[in-house]
C-alpha cells in the first residue's frame, strides 16, 4: 500500500513539474496558444439537419447573473439563420455557440426596450467583418426605422475608420449600415420554400405594438414570445407548436425582493419592480394555456427576475409542472425535420 502511495506521489510531482514547465516557459506558452487558436479558428460550426434553437440570452434587466445574457434566441437551419432580439452580452453567447454570423439572414426584434436591442451594433459589425454578403436586415414593428437609423448614425464614424483601415475589398462600406424592415403585426415577415416567419401581436403596454414570432420549417415549429402577458393572440399563434419559448415572471422571487427593497428604503427600485408585474407573464399561468394550445414543450426565458443560483431556480419553478424547462444561456433545442422528436442539449 505504501509503495502504491509513493508511486502516486511521484506521478503527481512529475505531472506538476511538467505543467509548470509548459506554463512558465516561452516554448510551452507558445505551444498552448497555438493549440487554443487552432481549436478556436480551425473548427467549422456544427450543422444540424432540421430546426435548431439556441438560447443566446435568457435574462431580463431584473437580476444580475453574469452567466445570463439579455434576451436573444437564435434560430438556425442548414439554409437559414435568424436572431430574435439581441440584448446586452448576447454576442458572447453567439460566439460561444459558434453560430454562423457570416450567413445571418436578419435580426427579428420583438420591441425596442434596451435589453432587446443593445447588441445590434456588435452583431452588425461582427457579421460584416465575417463576410456577410448583404446589409444586415433588422425586422420589427413600426418604430424599427428609428432604432436602426439611430444606431447607423451613431456608428457611422466607426464604420468609416474600419473601412479605411482594412480596405473596401474586405469591409465594403455599402454593407456596413443596417437596413430596417418594418411590418404590421399579424403578417408574414419572411418566407421561402422551406421556412416561414410569422409575426403576431402581444401584450406589453405601454409598448405598442410589441410582437412575437412563429417560425415554421419542414414540418417543425417554434414560437418566441418576446415580452408579454399571457395573451390570447400568442396562444392562437402557438397552436400545436413543437416548442414555445415564453417570457416569464416569478412572484415567488419578485415579491420578497420588493418587500426587502421597501424595508431597506431603497429609492425608486420597489416601484419599478412592482410596475413590471403587469406586463410580463406570471409563470404559473403559462403551463395550462400552453397545454390547451397543443404546445409540445414549454420553455421559459427572459426571466423576471433572472435566477442567480440553484435555490432561486428552484423557487422560480415552484408550482410548475416538472416538464416545464427553465432555460439557461446556451440551451439548445434540436427539432429534426418532419419528425416529432425534440432533442435537448443542456449547457
Amino acid at each position: 500500500m505504501k509503495k502504491l502511495l509513493y508511486i502516486a506521489l511521484v506521478i503527481a510531482v512529475l505531472i506538476g513539474a511538467g505543467a509548470a514547465l509548459v506554463l512558465n516557459t516561452e516554448a510551452g506558452q507558445d505551444a498552448l496558444i497555438k493549440r487554443a487558436a487552432t481549436s478556436m479558428l480551425g473548427q467549422t460550426p456544427e450543422t444540424f439537419d432540421g430546426l435548431r434553437v439556441v438560447v443566446c440570452g435568457s435574462a431580463s434587466p431584473l437580476g444580475n447573473d453574469p452567466n445570463r445574457a439579455q434576451a436573444c434566441i437564435a434560430v438556425v437551419t442548414p439554409e437559414h439563420f435568424f436572431l430574435i432580439d439581441v440584448g446586452a452580452r448576447s454576442p458572447q453567447r453567439i460566439a460561444q455557440a459558434r453560430l454562423p454570423l457570416r450567413r445571418l439572414n436578419g435580426v427579428l426584434l420583438t420591441h425596442f426596450h434596451s435589453d432587446h436591442i443593445a447588441a445590434l451594433p456588435d452583431v452588425n459589425l461582427t457579421s460584416w467583418v465575417q463576410g456577410r454578403s448583404n446589409r444586415l436586415a433588422v425586422y420589427g414593428p413600426p418604430g424599427v426605422e428609428s432604432v436602426v437609423a439611430g444606431f447607423n448614425a451613431a456608428y457611422s464614424l466607426d464604420r468609416g475608420y474600419r473601412t479605411a483601415h482594412h480596405g473596401p475589398e474586405l469591409l465594403a462600406p455599402e454593407l456596413g449600415p443596417m437596413q430596417a424592415q418594418s411590418f404590421s403585426p399579424g403578417t408574414i415577415v419572411w418566407q421561402d420554400d422551406l421556412l416561414k416567419v410569422t409575426s403576431f401581436a402581444v401584450e406589453h403596454a405601454p409598448i405598442e405594438p410589441a410582437v412575437g414570432y412563429r417560425i415554421d420549417y419542414r414540418g417543425r415549429s417554434v414560437v418566441v414570445s418576446g415580452d408579454t402577458n399571457a395573451s390570447d393572440s400568442l396562444f392562437t399563434a402557438a397552436k400545436d407548436a413543437d416548442l414555445l419559448l415564453h417570457d416569464a415572471l416569478s412572484r415567488t422571487l419578485l415579491d420578497p425582493m420588493i418587500a426587502t427593497a421597501k424595508e431597506l428604503k431603497v429609492p425608486v427600485l420597489p416601484t419599478i419592480m412592482r410596475d413590471v408585474i403587469d406586463y410580463h407573464a406570471d409563470a404559473t399561468t403559462l403551463p395550462e394555456r400552453a397545454a390547451a394550445a397543443g404546445v409540445k414543450q414549454l420553455a421559459l426565458y427572459h426571466m423576471v427576475p433572472a435566477p442567480m443560483n440553484a435555490i432561486a431556480e428552484k423557487m422560480f419553478v415552484r408550482g410548475l409542472p416538472e416538464d416545464v424547462i427553465l432555460t439557461k444561456d446556451l440551451h439548445v433545442f434540436d427539432l429534426p425535420a418532419n419528425s416529432s422528436d425534440l432533442i435537448i442539449h443542456e449547457p
